[in-house]
């Protein structure tokens, strides 16, 4: 069991990296009656498709956090800052398999957290979206895969 995150990390890793259709509708996203800017919702599906618009709205350095493995059993988590040399683009999820739940929650006008969790095993990613003075949406923040609640 000690690999199992290791193996989630990369299963997700692969999934969020191969090419989908487009990003799932609203549907699909669990909210708790939270309504989507739908600025947001356009903003959302050109970031995971056109991959110069999504290093041109990302706040660099991006602040945020990744799991390191201490031991063989025990992993913690890492602040870092995410440089642009270094980033993995970000694509779209598939959520019709089942297989990873997605879930928003808005802080007012201009600021978004997403949950994107692996269903089966609690673990997921965290991303957080604001609005910038010019309107523009731009993610403020990334932390890779790690154990959350389900």
């Amino acid at each position: 069991m000690k690999f199992f995150p290791v193996v989630l990390s990369a299963m997700l890793f692969f999934f969020a990296c191969k090419q989908t259709s487009p990003t799932p509708q609203a549907e699909s996203v669990t909210t708790s009656d939270t309504q989507i800017p739908a600025d947001f919702s356009d903003f959302y599906e050109k970031f995971h498709t056109d991959s110069m618009y999504q290093m041109t709205h990302i706040s660099w350095p991006l602040q945020g956090d990744k799991s390191e493995q201490i031991d063989s059993t025990h992993y913690q988590k890492k602040e870092i800052t995410w440089e642009q040399s270094n980033w993995r683009m970000h694509r779209p999820v598939d959520y019709s398999s089942g297989d990873y739940k997605r879930q928003i929650q808005m802080l007012g006008d201009g600021l978004l957290i997403e949950y994107i969790l692996i269903t089966a095993g609690g673990y997921g990613i965290e991303r957080r979206f604001a609005k910038q003075p010019d309107g523009e949406w731009n993610l403020i923040y990334y932390s890779d895969m790690q154990e959350r609640g389900k």
